[in-house]
C-alpha cells in the first residue's frame, strides 16, 4: 500500500464513473486500476481503452484522462507522427494537424470539416496519431479535457469533471472520423 493509495482508488473510481458514461456507445469489458477497456466495435476501433497518465506534483497529483484505440491499416509506406495542434483564442481558435514527416493524408485531415469541427467542440489537451509499419497499425492518443482528477493536499482541493452529453457524443463521433477518414484516404491511394 503507497503514500498515495488512498488517493489512487479515490481517481480510479472517477475513471470508472467516466467511462461509463459511453457505455451507449462502448460497453465496458474489463476494468483495472488505472485502465478500463471497451468495445470499440462499433466506432470500427480495436483497444479502444480510458486510463489516466499520472503526474505528480509538490503536494498532489493530476490524473489526466487519456483515451486510446487503435486500428490496422497496411497501406501508409513508413512510419509517421501526426499531432493536432491549437492556435487563435477560444472560441475562435483554428485546428491544424502536423507531422515533422511527409505525410500526404494531412490535406485529408485539415480538409475535412466534420473533423476541424469536433476537434473544436471538445477541448483536447492533445490528439496524437501514430502510424507503425511493422505493425501495419495506427494508435491513437487523445487527452480531452474532461475526466481528470486533481487532488491537491495543501489547500485541500478535489475536483473531477465527468464530460457533458454533447462532449460524449463529440469525442466517439471523432474518433469514428478519424478511422473512417484514414480507411477512405487508403483506398483512394
Amino acid at each position: 500500500m503507497g503514500i498515495y493509495s488512498v488517493i489512487d482508488n479515490r481517481a480510479w473510481k472517477v475513471l470508472r464513473t467516466v467511462a461509463a458514461d459511453f457505455c451507449s456507445f462502448a460497453v465496458i469489458e474489463h476494468v483495472s486500476d488505472n485502465r478500463i477497456q471497451l468495445d470499440g466495435g462499433k466506432l470500427g476501433v480495436d483497444d479502444l481503452q480510458a486510463s489516466y497518465r499520472v503526474i505528480n506534483k509538490w503536494m498532489g497529483r493530476v490524473y489526466v484522462y487519456t483515451w486510446t484505440w487503435s486500428f490496422s491499416d497496411p497501406t501508409p509506406a513508413a512510419d509517421m507522427e501526426i499531432t493536432c495542434k491549437y492556435s487563435g483564442k477560444t472560441g475562435a481558435k483554428t485546428v491544424r494537424f502536423v507531422s515533422k514527416q511527409s505525410a500526404p493524408i494531412l490535406e485529408a485531415f485539415n480538409g475535412d470539416r466534420k473533423v476541424q469541427r469536433l476537434c473544436q467542440t471538445v477541448d483536447y489537451e492533445s490528439i496524437r496519431l501514430n502510424y507503425s509499419k511493422e505493425e501495419g497499425r495506427w494508435r491513437v492518443t487523445m487527452r480531452p479535457n474532461y475526466g481528470d482528477y486533481i487532488w491537491i493536499l495543501l489547500p485541500p482541493v478535489k475536483y473531477a469533471r465527468r464530460p457533458n452529453q454533447q462532449e460524449i457524443q463529440d469525442t466517439m463521433a471523432l474518433i469514428h472520423r478519424i478511422r473512417k477518414l484514414i480507411e477512405q484516404f487508403s483506398k483512394g491511394r
